[in-house]
């Protein structure tokens, strides 16, 4: 076994001093013999040689030669000789590796360090190829924080010229940070500086966040988000003198120290636009700006007031428009003058819209949530929300749009790159809660079938209280129109012993469509026709709920429609804007059951930071449901509790209940108001760790109830913490509550729980 050192030590001044002693006539070389190639072709060695036959023999082309064959990085020796009028080309090979072995990691996986290496089995062997791989499995280390690591690199010659390459790591201990500190900060607090670093000092989350491991390329991203955060705050002058870490006499850990000189606080002076933009008034353009004279100085605004006006004025038509802040700074009066000085280039049209990067997504499932056509003015707002509409499909990795030039002045192409994913799934899931104990799931699905944009599913659940199993399929784009159609079929059992002492079993399908009113607003329309049955499975059971069981089963023809306004910036994590729901079920179309009932939900989102940390969420709703002149079923009422609706109490836990048994009975009206503010908790943001604190309130009410029904008719009212983590695992929430107004009969539960996972 011999290091790679020898091995590859490349005898380049060997080659030129064979080449210098031989005795080189200048003539007319007749051809040129390869030597010693084995798995390289000749005519391959051949095209790197700067001497072709027929040419004369000359010393700076045979230098030229050598160097670029080592250039190549297949052969570890070069000679070329001359043999009276043959140019003899002898070369030997770098040996193929047969095998690649890591020898002591144990923080990253083999399959993570093979990923990170070029050298493979098959591949050759050659110095510049080792010394890039080990400098990324160095850096990989340093990453994950041990930065002390020492990695080697062994080979082992075999026969026919094969090798096998080990690397041996001593992983040593990890290099935590110690302590970060910030020296000259007067007006700004360490906390503050620090929040959005990637470098902290470890602590009790570290284990999870890793946020404590040193890195030179993690501590020059803080230096400059040091640098960013005092120009937010008015510091126009700030200068960040240094940025060190430093290793403790025990080599254990380090200290990171940034050197701050802070300089005055500075506030905007005058502020203007200027250019050549005159379709809008001045005025127009000012209303756009999120900077005003007197407000102290920010960066980050003067970019958001950059990002308005491009859109305001790119909707015109401008795509190659330029926007230039110009700054004039006044020590004395600390003020900051900005002007936005304003090209807005050529008006251009769309002319050709192509689609590139997509094998298996038809060009028109893309090309359909283009809010621009081909021929239309160019508008960077309908760019942004046509590249949103995209990515909402969930088709795509990643997705890229430019405007290249199309040849003429008055055009520009819109080119779409994206990088599909894979959209079918096969989902086993397992979770608990503390509403249905265990949870059980299986499903199949196609997001994209056949490559229409097409949806779907298959899916079966199983909980302690339930099981169902559903069919489902969407047709996003009916008859090539904006025009949602699908159809749905489904088996459910809900068990309700605990609630209102009976089984619910229920079976059918349903008919959709549904089309956009305007760039928010949708609406959806479907038919569904199932049998529902219930169960007296109770040992006391009310009379009530008896007469409804001895009734069973029950056909349900039902005709509903959602009218939908939905704005918000994310529907998975939403950060600011509003959702109002207005839900209307009618049934009486034949079946057994005749009732009307409608349902309003509208929430709220609104950041009370510029990072959106911090939250606020309100959420409103009511609902009442007519019998029109026959009682309402118990299974079609409304419950309150739990923790989608009213915290602090079980499900079902709210309103009326029978006065013998207990039992559950609904209500025919309800009104409800949960506020929640989430905020970041122990700097796990990135993570998907936020905490949140919640007053909830609601109502739930029927005026026309049995005898052996009672309700208090009065307000329920809770308050609480909790934590939601959306964790690798699946979404994992928990809420601790206290009921502040509640009666004696009430269902109290003060502790929600629910976790989920995808295997």
């Amino acid at each position: 076994m011999v290091s790679i050192q020898r091995l590859l030590k490349i005898p380049l001044c060997v080659a030129t001093l064979a080449f210098a002693s031989s005795a080189w006539s200048i003539e007319t070389v007749e051809s040129i013999r390869v030597e010693g190639a084995k798995r390289i072709e000749a005519e391959t060695v051949k095209s790197h040689v700067s001497v072709t036959p027929g040419q004369p023999i000359e010393p700076d082309a045979l230098r030229r030669s050598i160097k670029a064959l080592h250039d190549t990085g297949l052969f570890k020796d070069v000679i070329i000789e001359q043999q009276g009028p043959v140019l003899v080309v002898r070369v030997v090979e770098n040996p193929t590796v047969s095998k690649v072995s890591f020898e002591g990691n144990d923080a990253l996986g083999t399959e993570e360090l093979q990923k990170l290496i070029h050298i493979k089995p098959q591949s050759l062997l050659n110095r510049s190829t080792t010394e890039r791989d080990l400098s990324a499995l160095r850096q990989a280390f340093r990453i994950k924080g041990f930065f002390l690591a020492k990695i080697d690199m062994t080979v082992k010659n075999l026969d026919q010229n094969l090798v096998e390459v080990t690397y041996h790591i001593e992983e040593g201990e990890k290099s935590r940070v110690q302590k970060v500190r910030i020296i000259g900060n007067k007006e700004l607090s360490e906390k503050q500086l620090t929040r959005k670093m990637m470098i902290h000092a470890s602590g009790m989350f570290s284990w999870f966040t890793e946020d404590d491991a040193y890195d030179r390329d993690k501590l020059m991203f803080d230096q400059s988000q040091l640098r960013n955060v005092y120009l937010d705050e008015g510091f126009a002058r700030v200068h960040v003198d240094s940025s060190v870490a430093e290793l403790t006499p025990d080599r254990k850990a380090f200290v990171v120290t940034h050197s701050v000189n802070e300089g005055a606080r500075y506030r905007f002076g005058a502020i203007d636009v200027k250019g050549d933009f005159d379709e809008l008034p001045k005025a127009r353009l000012m209303e756009e700006l999120r900077v005003k004279p007197g407000e102290w100085y920010s960066r980050d605004q003067l970019r958001k007031s950059i990002e308005r006006l491009t859109d305001l004025i790119g909707d015109f038509g401008y795509a190659f428009l330029d926007i230039r802040p110009q700054t004039v700074y006044d020590d004395d009066a600390k003020t900051v003058a900005v002007t936005f000085e304003v090209a807005k280039g050529r008006r251009v049209y769309v002319n050709r819209i192509e689609v590139v990067g997509n094998s298996r997504t038809r060009d028109n499932v893309v090309r359909r949530e283009m809010t621009l056509n081909e021929g239309d003015r160019f508008s960077s707002t309908q760019m942004r929300r046509s590249k949103k509409s995209i990515g909402d499909l969930n088709f795509f990795e990643n997705i890229e749009i430019t405007t290249p030039s199309s040849g003429n002045p008055d055009q520009v192409d819109v080119r779409i790159k994206v990088e599909e994913k894979p959209t079918g799934t096969f989902t086993v899931g397992a979770g608990y809660s503390s509403t249905d104990s265990f949870i059980g799931s299986a499903s199949v699905s196609q997001n994209n079938f056949l490559g229409r944009g097409q949806r779907l599913v298959l899916s079966t659940a199983l909980t302690g209280n339930s099981t169902q199993f559903d069919f489902s399929f969407t047709e996003p784009y009916f008859m090539d129109k904006n025009l949602s159609a699908g159809v749905d079929l489904f088996a459910r059992e809900s068990d309700r012993r605990d609630v209102s002492a009976y089984t619910e079993r229920s079976f059918g399908g349903a008919l959709r469509l549904g089309f956009p009113i305007s760039k928010n607003m949708r609406d959806n329309v479907s038919y569904s026709l199932a049998q529902v049955d219930i169960e007296d499975t109770g040992l006391v059971i009310s009379r009530s709920i008896a007469a409804q069981a001895s009734a069973s089963p029950y056909w349900r023809s039902m005709v509903s429609n959602a009218l939908i306004w939905n704005d918000v910036n994310n529907n998975l994590s939403p950060t600011q804007g509003r959702i109002h729901r207005l839900t209307t079920d009618v049934a009486g179309l034949g079946g057994d059951l005749t009732f009307a009932r409608v349902v309003l939900d509208n929430q709220l989102y609104y950041p009370f930071s510029d990072d959106e940390e911090w939250v606020g969420h309100i959420r409103g709703r009511l609902g009442y449901i007519d019998g029109l002149d026959k009682d309402v079923p118990i299974f079609e009422r409304f419950y309150l509790g739990g923790g989608s609706s009213l915290r602090g109490f079980k499900p079902g836990g709210v309103g009326p209940r029978t006065t013998v048994e207990g039992d559950a009975y609904g209500g025919v009206h309800f009104e409800q108001v949960n506020a929640e503010l989430f905020f970041p908790l122990f700097g796990l943001s990135d993570k998907g760790v936020k905490g949140l604190t919640f007053v909830d309130a609601g109502f739930l009410g029927d005026g026309n109830l049995p005898a052996d029904v009672r309700e208090s008719g009065s307000i329920r009212l809770a308050t609480g913490v909790g934590v939601h983590w959306n964790s690798p695992f699946g979404p994992l929430r928990f809420s601790l509550s206290t009921p502040l107004i509640k009666e004696d009969f009430d269902k109290l539960r003060t502790f929600d729980f629910s976790m989920g996972t995808s295997l």
